[in-house]
């Protein structure tokens, strides 16, 4: 007994010590919220609107019905969020961010007067950096100022083949680190990038690539661990790298492991996943981690046969899914995202094309774990304009790099019925080519 109690402190001491490296806390309660059109400054609008907000949880839309039930009267325009925080004196000297999986469509990102971030893309996450906006030890108030006009250098540039929704209509996160972490910033990923090579039942060779970034002045001397884990929890290899952290830009550091016999993720016979924890430690104490999941899988499509799965044929029967409920929009929580993807298990489906825009986070997760197998997509659709080529190639590095570690992702998809001009779609095709085999060169777009 007095084994099994020492072994059990043990986990519970490394528990502890992994939830303490890095605080991420939901930020989705008590929300102000007022809705436009308006056409003054934001800051100045906002004084003026003393008791005239309605108050709001996240995940949120204005749109829920006006898209769905009030016709010709869908509102597209200005829309602002409002929240006080409390930054407690003890994050003084730690870095403060604020990460948004999806707000539609053109965001600004105020804290006390100060913008400290934008983005322009209604469907990827992004982050921004807050710390040095906060007061510590008072009340902040935090504004969000989100607009879905229609523009021509944001895909979607209309509203002709779906609405976009506007609002805070996934949820936001907190996250607070150490001046040194495993980055936050690069297009608000998880800073892991873990890819495949030589993959068979007999061994997998798995490279794990953790972007750093130091946040202080000065070199910082630490140790960056990468373990896999089964499914089960044993630990089947681990390295430890000593590095020498520059405050100038973001490092990446590589290792790679060969896996004996992987367990392979079979789709939906067997979605057999592993897991990669990468930590950051200074002075032999964790101060950053990240877990991603791992499965193990060989994708192949031939010309004339088909599609396979670690060499099996794997038919193809599947759905396209849209983010949309009936009285909620787009403003969906998990419950939601379950029930449509349990009803997609439920006819059978093998594979689902997430149309026409990079959806939750936790779907992907979930069909990682379920064993479908994913089209996912950046909502370059209809129209062109012109003017959404950088546009378009951003959303399209975001939707990569956030969702790079899924498993069940099997291609890219660069656009859907676009049209005329041709010459100027089809350059931009191959720019979006290019950009995510540059980014992923083992997937298919």
């Amino acid at each position: 007994m007095k084994f099994k109690f020492t072994f059990v402190l043990l986990v519970l001491i490394g528990q502890f010590f992994s939830l303490t490296a890095r605080e991420v806390t939901s930020f989705n309660e008590g929300w102000l919220f007022k809705r436009g059109p308006f056409s003054e400054d934001p800051v100045k609008v906002v004084a003026q609107w003393e008791g005239k907000w309605e108050t709001v949880n996240l995940p949120h839309t204005w749109n829920a019905k006006d898209m769905q039930v009030k016709v010709n009267s869908f509102y597209e325009g200005t829309g602002y969020y409002k929240k006080n925080y409390y930054a407690d004196k003890s994050l003084q000297g730690k870095r403060v961010f604020l990460r948004f999986e999806g707000v539609g469509t053109c965001t600004e990102v105020y804290v006390n007067g100060k913008l400290v971030g934008t983005h322009k893309g209604a469907y990827s996450a992004f982050a921004t950096e807050i710390g040095t906006a906060l007061k510590y030890g008072e009340d902040n108030e935090i504004l969000v100022k989100t607009d879905n006009t229609a523009r021509p250098d944001v895909i979607p540039v209309n509203h002709s083949l779906f609405g976009v929704y506007g609002g805070m209509y996934r949820p936001v996160w907190l996250i607070v680190t150490e001046q040194s972490n495993i980055t936050v910033m690069d297009c608000a990923s998880p800073g892991v990038y873990i890819t495949q090579k030589n993959v068979s039942h007999q061994s997998a060779d798995i490279t794990v690539k953790v972007k750093l970034d130091n946040g202080s002045l000065k070199p910082e001397s630490l140790v960056l661990q990468n373990t896999i884990y089964t499914q089960e929890g044993k630990k089947v290899a681990s390295d430890d790298q000593a590095i020498e952290l520059t405050p100038q830009g973001t490092q990446s550091y590589c290792t790679t492991f060969k896996l004996k016999k992987p367990h392979l993720w079979q789709g939906r016979k067997d979605p057999y996943l592993y897991k990669v924890v990468s930590r950051l430690l200074a002075d032999g104490k964790v101060i950053d981690e990240v877990t991603q999941p791992l499965g193990v899988r060989k994708y192949e499509i031939i010309a004339g046969k088909g599609f396979y799965l670690n060499g099996e044929k794997y038919p193809m029967y599947g759905v396209t899914r849209h983010q949309d409920w009936w009285g909620l929009g787009s403003a969906l929580k998990n419950e939601q995202h379950d029930f449509d993807l349990a009803t997609i298990m439920d006819v059978g489906a093998t594979t689902v094309r997430f149309a026409h825009y990079q959806q939750s986070d936790y779907l992907y997760s979930r069909c990682d774990s379920l064993g479908l197998i994913i089209w996912a997509e950046i909502p370059f659709v209809n129209r062109v304009t012109g003017y959404e080529a950088e546009n378009a190639q951003t959303q399209l590095r975001e939707l990569i790099r956030q969702s790079f570690n899924h498993p069940s992702i099997y291609v890219w998809g660069l656009h859907n019925e676009v049209y005329q001009p041709h010459e100027y779609t089809a350059s931009l095709t191959q720019a979006l080519h290019d950009l995510a085999k540059t980014e992923d060169p083992d997937r298919y777009t």
